[in-house]
């Protein structure tokens, strides 16, 4: 999976170069911090943009293509046949309505051609917060760290550890899943 932003990214908002050693480092944590919010947060594939055929089984007629975003239906088929909108279903939105419940074939294209900029920043937050821990040789905790002492080593958490590890807080989870969540089916991965 293509991670939401890049070490440029990283960099700017840091005020910070990386070296050619690390940026494959620092690409791997962007990535990780990019499925973070795809596959657990988002719980959808919203970039890069993507097609892919999928099966439905309409549930009383109806059909929910993913969002965000769905950028083109490109074929509906049932049993081999190729559909039209206005013959063989009827789309409203994200909404396929169909005469029957059996299975259509649907192939549509989704996702954003760029990421979007708050995911960027989400990214680089998720990545910039797990830094400091890292270079100290602390390992892969964040969120929560108060404090570290060196002599008789010791670690404080100002929340007793809940924020450790590559994690947002509850309301942030909910105010990114409001902006690209969805209600209906969502593809999460393609072959």
């Amino acid at each position: 999976m293509d991670a939401f932003a890049t070490y440029s990214d990283l960099g700017t908002r840091l005020r910070r170069t990386f070296t050619p050693d690390e940026q494959p480092w620092i690409t791997t944590l962007l990535k990780d911090a990019s499925t973070y919010l795809r596959d657990d947060v988002i719980g959808a594939q919203v970039f890069p943009q993507s097609s892919s055929t999928v099966r439905f089984w309409p549930d009383g007629g109806r059909v929910d293509l993913p969002n965000p975003p769905l950028i083109s239906i490109d074929t509906v088929a049932r049993d081999g046949v190729t559909l039209v909108d206005g013959e063989g279903y009827t789309r409203r939105d994200n909404l396929l309505w169909f005469g029957s419940d059996k299975p259509v074939d649907v192939t549509f294209t989704y996702g954003y051609a760029l990421a979007p900029a708050s995911l960027i920043r989400w990214t680089c937050v998720l990545v910039s917060q797990t830094l400091l821990p890292i270079e100290q040789k602390l390992g892969l905790t964040a969120g929560g760290l108060s404090s570290v002492q060196i002599d008789d080593f010791k670690i404080a958490f100002a929340d007793a550890g809940d924020s450790t590890g590559t994690t947002l807080n509850d309301r942030n989870i909910a105010l990114i899943r409001r902006q690209f969540g969805s209600s209906g089916s969502q593809v999460v991965t393609t072959r």
